[in-house]
This record gives structure tokens, sequence and C-alpha cells, in this order.
């Protein structure tokens, strides 16, 4: 079995010495891709860990680490793997940036630019507030007050305004670009009731053709303890305590379903 683990988190450029990141280290993708090797024996060929630097790598396994960083250097990672290998199963627990630094201006420099516009605006257009709302957008996308991202932003500016724009879902395209592999996919919400998160979860399963699903709180996570539940395609899911059961879990279901696939072949 190939098999690829995104782990730990993404961090995205603001200029070329500050970024934005999260508090992901990628422990459960390690464990995770141990779990495997462990219970895989030799079925294992190869595991792909991609992951930033800085992210827990795993100490055991035939673990080919690929480094990347931002989430369109993941998105091009995983296609060149794609491309060169037969993947078996994607466990994509990477906390990926949900936004990416598009342009930075100050809110001062913004402000100025929106009143001139406004000030250009017919009367009758400053009445409808959903349409201004959309002509405020537009502005604001072609505002050429902006800051050079290509280098070091100098410290001495007031009020540094970060416009940001969505990050593509790599777990929709993971599918797209490999339909016959088995999928983990990760949901992590905030204190929500246990229902709420596996109803999230179960959809994000639906939507994305996922096997399994692992639905988190981020308020049930620290230290040694990680609640977690392993959602499968059947709506039955397994209550897990900690980030070793949880990992287990996946490997054990993921090679359980690979061997019932390899058998129909």
């Amino acid at each position: 079995m190939n098999i690829i683990i995104t782990a730990g988190g993404t961090t995205e450029k603001i200029d070329q010495v500050r970024k934005i990141t999260n508090t992901a280290t990628g422990r459960l993708g390690s464990l995770t891709a141990e779990a495997f090797a462990r219970q895989g024996g030799g079925r294992i060929e190869n595991i792909f860990y991609v992951c930033e630097n800085g992210t827990v790598l795993p100490k055991a396994g035939p673990v080919t680490v690929v480094p990347v960083e931002g989430v369109e250097s993941v998105r091009t990672a995983l296609a060149r793997i794609f491309s060169a290998n037969r993947i078996d199963a994607v466990v994509h627990s990477m906390a990926v940036s949900d936004y990416t630094v598009d342009r930075l201006t100050t809110a001062e420099a913004l402000s100025a630019f929106l009143a001139h516009r406004l000030s250009r605006a017919a009367p009758a257009d400053l009445q409808d507030e959903a349409a201004l709302a959309g002509r405020i957008l537009r502005w604001i996308g072609e505002n050429d007050r902006l800051i050079d991202r290509s280098k070091k932003i100098g410290s001495d500016l007031e009020n540094l305004t970060l416009l940001m724009k969505r990050t593509p879902k790599l777990i929709g395209l993971i599918r797209k670009m490999q339909p016959a592999a088995i999928l983990v996919g990760f949901k992590l919400l905030n204190h929500v009731e246990p229902r709420t998160l596996l109803d999230v979860g179960y959809k994000l399963l639906k939507k994305n053709s996922c096997d399994f699903v692992v639905a988190n709180d981020s308020a049930r996570i620290g230290g040694d303890r990680h609640v977690g539940y392993l959602i499968c395609a059947d709506r039955s899911y397994r209550k897990l305590e900690t980030k070793e059961q949880i990992a287990e879990q996946i490997a054990q279901n993921v090679l359980r379903l690979s061997g019932g696939k390899a058998g129909k072949a």
C-alpha cells in the first residue's frame, strides 16, 4: 500500500519574513503513520508524509517526508505524488489555512480610497445597501494603494490591513485527483454539542465522498486528552479519548477496508 498523510498546519506569507499560521503540531499525523507501519507490516510500501517545516515527524515506518509551505504548495505536492504513484489511502489530517493573504494596505489608505469612490457615486447608488456592499467589495479589489509584499514591510506603518481570500478546500481536490483511494477527512469545531459535531462531520463525509471522518472539538483537546469521533460511511461512529486511540483506529479501519477492496478486485 502507498499512503499519503498530510499533517501539521500550513503557513501563509504576509511578506518575505512574516507569516500567518496555526497551532497544529502534526503529532496525530505522526502517530497515525506509526500506527500504519506497526499494523500494516509488509503491506505498507511507502507513507508520503506531507508537512511543513517544524511538524512532528514519525519515528518509525517506511516514510517519505514531502516538505511544503502554504496551501498552494500542498496542492502541488499532492498532484505530483498522485501523478507518479498509485495511492491506496489518504489521511488528510493537516490543519489547512482557510484564508491566504491577497493584498496589504493600511486602514487610512483604504478609507481614503473608499471615500474617494463614494464621493463619485450617484446618490441613488447609495440607497440600496446590498448593492452598495457589492460595489465596495469590488472597489476594494481594485484598490491600487497597496504595500509591496515582495520584501520586508517596514515597522513604522500604523493600522496595517490584510485583505485575505479563501483557499481551495483540498479534501475535495484529493477526491477528484484520486477517486479510488480510501479517504479519511478531519473536521474541527469549537464548543459544540456531540450531536452537532457528529452531524457536521457526517456532512463533510458525504460532501467529499470520504470513507471515514474524524470529528473533534478543540475544547476537548489538551495534553494527553483528545476526544474525537471516528465516523464511518454508514453513519456509525466510535468515540475515542486520545491521539493514540484515534491513530490506531484510523489505521485499523483503513487497513480493513483496503483488504476488503483488494478481495473484490
